[in-house]
């Protein structure tokens, strides 16, 4: 299993914050971005087509939420995220890292669309909710530790580490 490239460590453990806050809307137009909503069609979003990361999560959470291995999580900043049609209903949980996780859903059909942690301001959209989803390709495996036995991880991905929380002073 490969490691993320060592210069981008800083930016995971010291400064994620200002990381993905950086990376923002930096340059994007109407033509940067790409669509998607729930099984229904009740619900749809459009956010930005340059991705901060693309990642197969296999944190507990995520595992219970998707129904499988792993969830396919599409990274963007929060902002980059726009209801054009209907309204998700949200549920929050605490993940193990102790931030609090909105997770986005159709009320109707229960499509997950995107959960979002504010504290980091980033939010991981279902890549399988984008209309097109050959547009997810997944360059890393998040909470690998997290996976269950008979799941084999392709180990040709990075490793996208956690994110440790800043302790509170």
């Amino acid at each position: 299993m490969k490691i993320v490239a060592s210069f981008l460590l800083p930016y995971y453990f010291d400064r994620v914050d200002s990381y993905f806050r950086d990376f923002k809307l930096r340059g994007l137009e109407m033509s940067d971005t790409i669509e998607g909503g729930c099984l229904c069609g009740n619900i749809r979003f459009q956010t930005t087509e340059k991705p901060s990361y693309q990642l197969l999560c296999y944190c507990t959470d995520c595992q219970t939420i998707s129904g499988a291995a792993n969830f396919a999580a599409y990274g963007v900043p929060i902002e980059a995220i726009s209801v054009i049609k209907g309204e998700p209903k949200i549920f929050e949980v605490t993940a193990d890292s102790g931030r609090i996780n909105s997770r986005r859903f159709c009320p109707d059909c229960g499509s997950r669309i995107w959960a979002q942690i504010d504290e980091l301001g980033l939010a991981s959209v279902n890549a399988f909710a984008l209309d097109n989803r050959s547009h997810f390709k997944p360059l890393s495996n998040h909470c690998p530790e997290s996976a269950p036995a008979w799941c084999e991880i392709n180990e040709t991905l990075e490793f996208f580490p956690r994110i440790p929380r800043e302790p509170i002073s």
